[in-house]
């Protein structure tokens, strides 16, 4: 009984080693419990980091609500280039970074006292925050809450000289909430091999529609904007050179 069960034992080693040299060598990906598998290629959608908890002023914080992120609808493109996106010329629209961000500050207020909230005041120091990590994304690449060196909200606030600490009686707050979303100047291009390429492209309010829409269908983003103890925020909108629109929104 002891040898059958070794060797059954020893298949089932083979066969799984078999499974993961399939995968590794075809592209393919393998589920683990605790991970999730997205396509190449795609924005990936991070976990909510930090839980609330409250405890005594005098010994602890309570960390901020988790923060989220989410990325836009996939680029339609007829036939797939070889990069997910490239520079379009010809658009319509002029964009201004700073109205844009004006925008989307509205529209959460919109949502707030939609929802018997109080208004949002604009922060120009957390904006100014805001606006540095979509620039910092933009240039590397990269769509994250924490940036190459390792800050995140919090920290980036603390190296610009910003603190968000709130007092409540029995407890306080230490942190910066934050959304990220990606966005794009067009929706879909379409390419053809004896003309020029069409693009579809958004309009300033539909970035900003888009934008806010987005965050208010996910319960992190939403959570965030409709935080009653939330009392002003930044956001900081930097269009990259691939067409991207780097969006950051700072609460405190």
């Amino acid at each position: 009984m002891g040898t059958i069960m070794q060797r059954l034992s020893l298949l089932f080693l083979i066969g799984a080693c078999a499974v993961l040299a399939w995968a590794l060598l075809s592209g393919g990906s393998i589920l683990v419990p605790g991970l999730a598998s997205l396509p190449a290629g795609q924005p990936s959608p991070e976990t909510p980091v930090g839980t609330p908890v409250t405890s005594p002023a005098s010994d602890a914080t309570r960390e901020p609500l988790p923060l989220t992120v989410v990325a836009t609808t996939e680029i339609l493109m007829t036939p797939s280039p070889t990069v997910a996106i490239l520079p379009a010329p010809h658009n319509p629209y002029t964009i201004s970074t700073t109205a844009l961000e004006e925008r989307v500050h509205d529209l959460i207020n919109e949502q707030r006292t939609a929802q018997g909230l109080s208004a949002l005041d604009i922060d120009h120091e957390l904006a100014a925050i805001a606006r540095a990590h979509s620039e910092d994304m933009a240039a590397h690449q990269y769509f994250a809450h924490v940036n190459p060196r390792g800050q995140d909200p919090t920290a980036r606030g603390d190296a610009a000289g910003y603190s968000c600490k709130k007092t409540y009686g029995t407890y306080y707050t230490y942190g910066i909430a934050e959304n990220l979303f990606l966005n794009n100047l067009y929706s879909s291009a379409t390419y053809y091999s004896n003309r020029e390429t069409e693009y579809t492209w958004n309009s300033p309010e539909e970035i900003a529609q888009i934008t806010v829409n987005g965050w208010m269908n996910s319960s992190g983003h939403r959570e965030n904007i409709l935080t009653p103890t939330y009392d002003r925020e930044g956001i900081g909108v930097v269009i990259g050179p691939d067409d991207r629109v780097y969006i950051t929104e700072n609460f405190c």
